[in-house]
């Protein structure tokens, strides 16, 4: 995954701006073959969103279906589509939880930024790959 350095400060001031609550967003760009034959998803939009649980937001989230339509055809609009997802974890570990893996998408990245009160301590992605598997993907941040 790459990003700018801005984008990426967003997404952490949107975690720490929602806690004791996760926070939630889109990931817009365009998905690159490498020359080794690799994707990488590439983030030129950040959407944030609601989160749309009304119980356990410490601990989980969703995004509205209308939201990611929404999101989608925007992203749509300026040429790019929906290359992953962001979202936080309050007072545990960066990596998916069984939830996330269980609604991961084929190809998309999923960032997660972790807080321990309030104070981001870790920020990792992951992809789950077209062929299947799970890993964590490295998260290049640009200066723009």
């Amino acid at each position: 995954m790459r990003l700018t350095r801005r984008q990426f400060e967003i997404i952490q001031e949107h975690a720490i701006r929602e806690f004791p609550y996760e926070c939630c967003g889109l990931l817009a760009g365009v998905r690159e073959r490498g020359h080794r034959g690799e994707y990488e998803n590439i983030i030129y939009e950040i959407a944030p969103c609601v989160n749309a649980l009304y119980v356990g937001r410490e601990h989980s989230f969703e995004i509205s279906y209308s939201e990611y339509i929404d999101v989608e055809r925007e992203a749509r609009t300026l040429g790019y589509e929906i290359v992953g997802s962001y979202h936080s974890h309050i007072n545990s570990a960066a990596v998916p939880s069984n939830n996330d893996i269980d609604f991961a998408t084929p190809g998309q990245s999923m960032m997660i930024i972790a807080l321990q009160q309030r104070v981001p301590s870790a920020v990792t992605s992951w992809l789950l790959r077209d062929s299947g598997g799970f890993h964590q993907e490295p998260i290049r941040v640009i200066e723009s």
